[in-house]
């Protein structure tokens, strides 16, 4: 399953996911975290260096992605003709969690044998005037798009901040969108807009607004009141994580009190039927093909899509 977290800037929404990548760690699972944010925090948080080389959003690393995902699949039309939304086909390569998967291997960190961290890397001096950050995600929604799981494997993308999810096809990539939500007007104005966007992009079902950093039950009332509903999880205020944090330490499910908003926000999450998926993002694919830019720079690409078959 593939879930992300996102919610309004400061609202701890990487440490809720690095704290969630700990307690599925200890589930057993295979775990793939991904840093997509452009502050590039959830990869610390779980211990690993993000170098600019080393992120996926490097052009040489993007190139080396791509190609191993194009595989012998002629409907892409080679490596450079790849968009955000350019979905697999015949012969397209997938990824897996296994630790001998070759882009796991060469793009990833290891944690141990079961858990592997990436991060899409975030603006580098080069960078500056010459684009947005959207770019940078492409090779991330192309790296989902070809992921392939099995049961009990368990990818966690800490997302960019805010609504960003919905510029291309991030929202309709996973199986649950964690919303983190302080007891605060601007988080709970940021919870309620991508609740708007999910419905307009019909993926509102897949959300979880999960309340963080509640001190009593004045802020529960708060976040039920503001958001029309009981948030599906909530997480106290932690005096243990706030002196792990403070003295420069990984969040851990140790330094909770109970993990068991943890384990609510793990067994909500349920799959999202392929044929929706498959359905939701040809229908994004060609709306991209539509932009002029896209023309412009990579053709026709509705020619990418396979024929469906009824």
């Amino acid at each position: 399953m593939k879930i992300a977290f996102t919610g309004k800037g400061g609202s701890g929404k990487s440490t809720m996911a690095a704290l969630f990548v700990g307690y599925l760690r200890q589930t057993g699972v295979r775990v793939l975290a991904v840093d997509a944010d452009v502050n590039v925090h959830l990869a610390p948080l779980l211990g690993v260096v993000a170098h600019a080389s080393a992120a996926l959003s490097h052009p040489e690393r993007t190139t080396a992605v791509r190609r191993h995902l194009l595989g012998t699949n002629k409907l892409i039309g080679g490596v450079d003709r790849f968009v955000a939304t350019t979905p697999p086909g015949p012969g397209s390569r997938t990824v897996t969690l296994d630790a001998a998967d070759p882009v796991l291997t060469a793009h990833a960190v290891a944690l141990d044998e079961r858990t592997h961290v990436m991060h899409v890397g975030t603006y580098e001096p080069e960078n500056i005037g010459a684009g947005c950050y959207h770019g940078h995600l492409a090779i991330l929604e192309n790296l989902l798009s070809h992921l392939e799981t099995r049961e009990g494997d368990v990818v966690v993308c800490d997302m960019v901040a805010g609504t960003d999810a919905f510029a291309n096809s991030l929202h309709a990539q996973f199986d649950a969108i964690v919303v983190v939500v302080e007891p605060t007007p601007e988080s709970v104005t940021v919870a309620r807009r991508y609740r708007e966007l999910a419905e307009a992009a019909g993926v509102a079902d897949l959300l979880l607004l999960v309340g963080n950093k509640v001190v009593d039950e004045v802020d529960v009332d708060y976040l039920r009141r503001e958001l029309g509903s009981a948030p599906a999880a909530v997480l106290p205020s932690q005096a243990g994580l706030r002196r792990a944090r403070q003295a420069g330490e990984c969040p851990r499910p140790e330094d909770l009190e109970d993990v068991a908003p943890l384990r609510v926000i793990a067994s909500l999450v349920k799959p999202v039927p392929a044929g929706r998926r498959a359905e939701a993002l040809r229908a994004l694919h060609l709306k991209v093909a539509e932009k002029d830019w896209v023309r412009s720079a990579h053709g026709d690409v509705t020619d990418q899509l396979a024929p469906v078959h009824k």
